[in-house]
């Protein structure tokens, strides 16, 4: 499957709209109480890790597809 390569006006406006968000939640940030601060950084480490664990299964499920084909090749060259 071949990926879509970007033009440098795509790439602009996907740079902008990252910038544009970013700078959104952070003047939003400025008008929350200590608590909501507290609840809104345990939420987005809660999303970070699992993140990182959707990304731990999906590299075990690969290790395990690469094992599989090494021992079929294995299979194949002793016999």
């Amino acid at each position: 499957m071949a990926r879509h390569k970007l033009t440098e006006e795509e790439k602009a406006a996907r740079r902008l709209s990252k910038e544009q968000a970013f700078d959104t939640v952070a003047k939003c940030l400025k008008h929350l109480s200590f608590a909501e601060l507290e609840e809104v950084v345990a939420l987005s480490l809660r999303y970070k890790k699992e993140k990182i664990g959707k990304e731990e299964l999906r590299l075990i499920k690969e290790k395990e597809v690469i094992e599989q084909q090494l021992q079929k090749l294995k299979e194949l060259d002793a016999k």
